[in-house]
């Protein structure tokens, strides 16, 4: 925090010599101090000008050098519309000046992204600090761009503004604002970081740590990909190759422009995301998805050019297009890991502990509950969401466990799973749930959808998946077994 530098620096004056040259030291120092404080250009400068045969100049050049990569740092992620850029350049500000030689590139990273006042604001100030020279040229033409009335403020060449005196002011003034000052900054660093924790992620860490939400991001993405990246866009893709005719180019026209402006679509797909999954995702943290957004929108401004089917146009649309099909692969292969769940030993073990946690399953004592992944080394995996896999297995699990409730000790349970070579050649993965209760099960109950009888509805959710659910009997101890069924998928199948 800037309070505990300034305590520092303070510490570091109070160790230079006295006499005259300790007396302007501090003044210089103060007034350097406070350009900081108020953002101006010239900050920079005069904590340069800080004799470093002093302790506080060294200490003030010392904070300068640590905080210049944090500073280049913030141009490179902002340039690249990375979200973290925030943080480092936050981490430059909090120790020192920044150099004002950065205000360009940092200008030119605002107006790539689209942040305007940001942008103008940045070329002023370096207009400001450096009114002369070739690259002082180029600020100026690009802020005319943006701003042609603010440009004419720096038509005319200007210095750079002489630092004010500093006024008298009182020891005790300058310790109760440095309280003040701590005790805002305080607040501020608490409130970002309840800003931090409760900020969404990228799609792709949602992906990892929630499966509950794999089923409404599978419908969102498949949306996505279907009516935007497949419908329209990739039917740009053969009206691009080679040297396309008027018949292809009004197609394409027709296809990219025709209906729902294309940056419309974007974003009321991007707002399904966010009423569907809330505050949980931040789309705004995936590179993929910031770089077809600006493909999006550069696909948008080329409708005269592709119209008129002018190369550079044209041109332009194939790399957006590149863009927007490395977006879809991506989304794919997002999708097929998403939907895809191996049954292995540690998703029955789950399963058995979360039904075991429940009051109602958890408290039958049985003689013996055990798991049995399916034989072999290979993984076995199946195209189920998680999510819903586990809520079957679970429901059929605490079943088999309250039927056996019901009979006198010892009491069974068994959560197997076995792989079975079908006649037509594919392999059918069977989890089985054996129980030992004499109690015998209808098949047709399985199917029975009101709430107070059997697995209708876990049988509704198997069928959707093309599997089945059925009952047969099982080997001493056990009375019977209720198997689920799914094909197999290998990992080549899309």
């Amino acid at each position: 925090m800037r309070w505990l530098l300034a305590l520092g620096l303070a510490a570091a004056l109070a160790c230079d010599d006295g006499g005259e040259h300790g007396v302007d030291t501090r003044a210089q120092w103060e007034r350097a101090e406070e350009a900081w404080e108020r953002g101006e250009v010239g900050a920079y400068a005069m904590w340069k000008e800080l004799d470093t045969d002093t302790s506080i100049g060294r200490e003030a050049h010392r904070r300068l050098a640590e905080a210049d990569p944090h500073y280049r740092e913030g141009v490179e992620l902002l340039r690249e519309g990375d979200p973290d850029a925030r943080h480092a350049l936050a981490a430059g500000i909090a120790l020192a000046p920044m150099d004002p030689s950065f205000y360009l590139a940092l200008a030119r990273a605002c107006r790539d992204q689209g942040l305007s006042l940001r942008a103008a604001e940045y070329y002023t100030k370096f207009l400001t600090a450096f009114p002369e020279g070739e690259r002082a040229e180029e600020a100026r033409v690009e802020l005319r761009r943006l701003d042609p009335q603010l440009a004419g403020l720096f038509d005319q060449r200007t210095l750079l503004p002489r630092a004010p005196t500093a006024p008298d002011r009182s020891p005790w003034l300058l310790i109760v604002a440095g309280v003040f000052l701590g005790g805002v900054l305080t607040l501020t660093t608490q409130t970002v970081a309840r800003f931090q924790r409760t900020r969404g992620v990228s799609l792709e860490r949602l992906v990892a740590a929630s499966p509950e939400f794999h089923p409404a991001i599978a419908y969102l993405v498949g949306s996505l990909r279907h009516e935007l990246l497949k419908h329209r866009i990739g039917a740009a893709a053969d009206a691009i190759a080679g040297a396309p005719d008027e018949e292809r180019l009004a197609f394409l026209r027709k296809r990219l422009y025709g209906g729902q402006p294309l940056v419309d679509a974007w974003e009321a797909h991007l707002s399904a995301f966010e009423r569907a999954l809330g505050h949980r995702v931040d789309l705004h943290r995936d590179r993929s998805f910031r770089r077809a957004g600006r493909a999006i929108r550069r696909i948008a401004r080329l409708e005269e050019g592709i119209g008129a089917g002018q190369p550079a146009a044209l041109s332009a649309l194939a790399e957006a297009h590149r863009t927007l099909m490395a977006l879809d692969r991506e989304l794919a292969g997002l999708i097929g890991a998403l939907i895809r769940t191996e049954v292995d030993r540690s998703l029955l073990e789950e399963i058995a502990k979360e039904v075991r946690s429940e009051h109602s399953a958890g408290r039958v004592e049985l003689a013996s509950l055990a798991i049995e992944p399916p034989a072999g080394a290979e993984a076995v995996a199946l195209d189920v969401f998680r999510v819903d896999l586990v809520l079957i297995l679970k429901n059929v699990l605490r079943n088999a466990i309250l039927a056996v409730a019901e009979d006198e000790p010892p009491r069974h349970v068994r959560l197997d799973a076995v792989v079975e070579l079908e006649a037509t050649g594919e392999e059918t993965v069977r989890i089985r749930v054996h129980d030992s209760s004499a109690k015998t099960l209808d098949p047709e109950i399985l199917f029975d959808r009101r709430v107070d009888r059997g697995l209708g509805l876990v049988a509704a959710a198997v069928h959707r998946y093309g599997g089945t659910i059925d009952v047969e009997p099982a080997e001493a101890p056990y009375e019977k077994r209720v198997v689920v069924a799914f094909f197999r998928t290998f990992a080549e199948e899309s």
